[in-house]
């Protein structure tokens, strides 16, 4: 992800990421020679030289999520109950779409 953000000279370029209401990843934030600066999570808030570097490639690296497989299941059943119809449309017309063959 590329960032675009400008400042004049000799200031700071200041990210929150919590106002985004990110899902909790890491990322690391690499300067204009590809230089890895910064390692942070998106809880945290960073200042960025401008002096130091007036191009920065941020890297999200998400993390990894366990869902139980009771909650996977749970969820599955509520989206079909609540989206039946459609379900339905989408099996006959699957099972019509083999039929002509």
């Amino acid at each position: 992800m590329i960032v675009p953000a400008s400042a004049d000279e000799d200031s700071y370029i200041v990210l929150h990421f919590q106002s985004l209401e990110l899902t909790p990843a890491d990322y690391i934030i690499f300067d204009d020679i590809g230089a890895d600066i910064i390692h942070a999570n998106t809880t945290s808030t960073i200042t960025l030289d401008y002096n130091e570097s007036t191009f920065y490639t941020l890297q999200m690296q998400p993390s990894a999520t366990n869902v139980d497989p009771g909650v996977w299941y749970e969820n599955i059943f509520s989206l079909i109950v609540k989206n039946y119809i459609a379900v339905f449309l989408i099996i006959v017309l699957v099972l019509v779409a083999t039929k002509k063959k």
